[in-house]
This record gives structure tokens, sequence and C-alpha cells, in this order.
């Protein structure tokens, strides 16, 4: 080969080379631009943040309810037969009660020291609202979801606890999985995995463990918000005697070696509260992990049967979700 044309040959290749070797860098750096945007975007199946409803009316068999945005997209009352059983002037969800600042969760703000007007709350990072077994990619107009079954998922930060909760309807059943994860430590005074605001119009209630009836009592009418703990229980029931329907709320499932009470919250003018109430005095670990579980189910009796059927209910709702 003469010395021209070699050279040429050889520059040629130089320039092959460096374009192979270009688009394999660039193809590198793509696929790790594209993983890294991947990583940033909503699991499939999670709502786009403004596909996000501002309310949303979910019917399941004989139970209504309703998603709240206002309430950072937790359950907001309940009726069962078209009548209603749990106010939505209240909130749901979890709670926790930090010591020395107060009350930081759903619904439940703190003032930021030194900014007025600015407050600390829950951050929720991904909803999924699932319809009939079906994922749904997006909220009809109507913001009203009619099935069979009704499941959602929602993922949030309290501080720097990660929340992980899902609700599930399905034959007059609501369960409600609530998954705690610590990424620092948090010195709590206690902490309000679950609670349920239930009507102000309740007349009685009742609480009870796997074996019987604890405690039993009437709602008061007028004064003052009164308290109450219940520790050794598994259940309770309130019922309404004008309507003659019930509702029943089992604790299913709290993390080993924390205790789970019932605080009972008497507020003639607003609600009946049922509170999950655990993890007294804790300073959480950044290694901390606990679930808690409680499913909740509605009852029509008389008013002479009504404790029985509550009670047998209670009993059904624990040997169905084992």
């Amino acid at each position: 080969m003469r010395p021209l044309a070699k050279d040429l040959c050889h520059r040629v290749k130089r320039k092959i080379i460096r374009a192979i070797a270009y688009f394999c860098i660039g193809l590198f750096v793509g696929q790790i631009l594209s993983i890294t945007v991947r990583a940033e975007e909503p699991i499939k199946g999670d709502l786009a943040r403004e596909q996000w409803p501002d309310q949303l009316v979910i019917e399941v068999g004989e139970i209504r309810t309703r998603i709240s945005g206002e309430k950072l997209w937790t359950l907001s009352g309940a009726e069962y037969r078209d009548s209603v059983m749990a106010t939505e002037d209240s909130a749901y969800g979890s709670v926790l009660v930090l010591r020395g600042a107060g009350l930081l969760g759903t619904a439940h703000f703190l003032d930021i020291p030194g900014k007025p007007g600015e407050v600390e709350k829950e951050n929720v990072t991904n909803l999924r609202f699932t319809l009939d077994g079906k994922v749904l990619d997006q909220i009809p107009t109507s913001n009203r979801l009619v099935g069979e079954s009704f499941r959602y998922q929602r993922d949030s930060f309290i501080r720097t606890l990660r929340r992980s909760s899902s609700i599930s309807i399905e034959r007059n059943l609501l369960i409600e999985t609530v998954h705690f994860r610590a990424n620092d430590r948090l010195d709590l005074q206690c902490v309000y995995p679950w609670m349920y605001a239930w009507n102000k119009t309740a007349t009685a209630y009742v609480f009870g463990n796997n074996r019987e009836i604890v405690k039993r009592g009437e709602f008061r009418t007028v004064g003052e918000v009164r308290t109450e703990m219940f520790k050794d229980v598994t259940w309770m029931a309130t019922y309404d005697a004008a309507c003659e329907q019930g509702s029943v709320c089992c604790s299913i499932k709290h993390p080993a070696g924390a205790d789970l009470w019932f605080l009972l919250i008497d507020a003639p003018e607003a609600y009946r509260k049922v509170i999950g109430y655990s993890l007294e005095n804790k300073v959480l670990e950044p290694d901390f992990t606990g679930t808690y579980q409680a499913a909740v189910s509605f009852f029509r009796a008389s008013k002479h049967q009504w404790e029985s059927v509550a009670r047998q209910r209670a009993y059904e709702i624990r040997d169905s979700i084992k």
C-alpha cells in the first residue's frame, strides 16, 4: 500500500473507533440518566400528583365513605345503609405525639417556630387506588367510585418516620393496615396508629376481648369531653338506638413488645372517638419497624340484642382475617 493511502486508511480507522467510543459513552450516560429519571417517577400504578382528588366518594356494598384531600387523602367519615356511623367532622389516620412538640400526622399540623403562618405537616408521597381488582390510572370526573371491592395505598413521611398504609373495603368489612419505619431517632409520648370518630348520635358502647365483654356504658348527650383508657381489650362496639345500627372496631395486629390500648373520647357535641394508643414514652431507633392493623364493620340489631350481635361480629372479624 502507498504511504498516502496507508495514512488515510489509519485516519479513517481512528475516526471510526472514536465514533464508536463516543456512541458507547453516550449510550452508557443515557442509560444512567434513564435509570435516574425512572427512580424519581412514581411506581407504576401510583397516580400522578396532579390527579390526586380533592374529595373521593367510595361506595362498596352497604358502606359509603370518603377520601379527603384536605385531610391529606385519608378517610373522612362512614355511612352504613345510608345512616351516618362515623362523622366527617374529625380526623382519621395516624398521629405521632412528639415529646415537647405536640401532635403531628394526619390532619394534625404543627406551627413552625419563628415562622408565623407556616406549619409542619405529614408529607404524602404516593397514592394508589384499586377498584374491583383494577388499579386506576385516573379518577372519574364524578369523583365517585362504586364497586364490590376497593383498596387504596398511601405512602408518606411524618418527619423521618415513613408511614405506608392501606385501606380495603369488601363484604361489609373495612381493614386498615399501617406500617411504620423509622429513619432517625424519634422521642415519642405515644402514637395513635388508627382512629375512628363515631357519630355523636351513638348512644351506647361495649369493650371486649377474645373471651367476654369487659366494659359497657352509655354515651352522654351533654357535658364536657371525657376520656378513658382500656387495656387488655381487643375490640369495641358502638350502638345508635335511633337507627338500630352499630359499628365494631377490632385491633388485629400490633408490633411485638408494644402495648395497644383503646382510648375512648366521649365528646357529646362532636363525636365518640376510639383511638389505638401505643408506644407510650418510647424513643424509636432508626431500625424500628412496626405494623398495626384494625378492622371495622357494621351491623343492624334491636336494642335488646345489639351487644350479643356486636360480640359475635367481633369474633367473626378476627376469625375471617386470621
